[in-house]
This record gives C-alpha cells, structure tokens and sequence, in this order.
C-alpha cells in the first residue's frame, strides 16, 4: 500500500514530542478543508527579448515562466498514524507512518470494527 513517511534524524539529547492526542487520529470535520495532492506538473521557461522600457535605445531580456498542474483532491477521513523510534548512542531515528487508503481509489476508506 502507499503512504506518507516523515524520517529524521535528531540527537539522542534532543526531546522528541509527538502530540499523540492530536495526531494519531485525523478526523473529518464538517468543513472545507481538503487532502489535495500535486498528480503532474508542468513547468516552462523561456526568455524575451524587447526594447527596454528604460531605454528604448537598447534591447532588454526577460525570463518567464508559465506552470501547468493537476491536482487530486479528497475530504480528510480518520487515520491512524504509527511512531517507530530506533536508539543508538549516536543518533535516534524517528518515524512517523501514515497509511493513504485513498491512493488510486475513485471510492473512500471508510474503515470497519
């Protein structure tokens, strides 16, 4: 299945908070608020060449850029986030795990038991 994974790596002296009451559950809310994300993006640059608007006298060039995207977007839902730590004495690895039941899906998750 697919996923979100957040990594890092902190010193073993640095304090690590989750705040588990408020990120272990994602709950839907009677809101607006929306999962989007980016599927493709298209980006294209180019370079003009006209009169300066300073001096007409001289040609001045300018760089453009024009962004195309599409994005897929779905209501939040309730999921549930993992936290896995690994010790060592010179570095801790944090992870925080968030399964996506929506990934490729044209029908929510909508979990059961």
């Amino acid at each position: 299945g697919q996923g979100n994974i957040s990594i890092s790596l902190v010193p073993p002296s640095k304090a690590v908070e989750f705040h588990q009451e408020r990120q272990i559950f994602i709950e839907a809310k009677a809101s607006k608020i929306f999962n989007c994300r980016m599927e493709w993006e298209k980006v294209e640059r180019g370079r003009r060449t006209s009169l300066c608007t300073h001096d007409p006298a001289k040609t001045c060039s300018r760089d453009h850029a024009q962004s195309s995207a599409s994005w897929s977007c779905s209501q939040p839902f309730k999921v549930v986030c993992v936290y896995i730590a690994f010790y060592s004495t010179d570095y801790r690895l944090v992870q925080k795990v968030c399964p996506d039941y929506n990934y490729h899906s044209d029908t929510p998750y909508y979990p059961s038991g």
